[in-house]
């Protein structure tokens, strides 16, 4: 399990890191994150984004998941990353 942190208003949120198959490295972030990133409803005037940091540090995110997810094993976390993604994981 690879893991890396990405840091937002100075909260540090754990993350994983997956292959895709052409061997990209992948962020996969969690819901907590992906929640103080857009605290706001998407409109047709409004991005949902808190500000442009938020949207510089949700440009380097894959995939959002349950922070549950997050603690699944390499593969179990593939399997539920597939299901959306089915391209970028065999």
């Amino acid at each position: 399990m690879v893991t890396t942190e990405i840091n937002y208003k100075g909260k540090d949120y754990t993350c994983r890191i997956v292959e895709s198959n052409e061997g990209e490295r992948l962020i996969i972030g969690g819901l907590t994150l992906m929640d103080a990133l857009m605290p706001n409803p998407i409109t047709e005037g409004c991005s949902g984004f808190a500000d442009k940091e938020a949207e510089k540090v949700d440009e380097e995110i894959f995939f959002y998941t349950s922070d549950a997810d997050l603690q699944l094993s390499d593969s179990e976390l593939t399997d539920i990353l597939k299901e959306s993604n089915p391209e970028w994981f065999e």
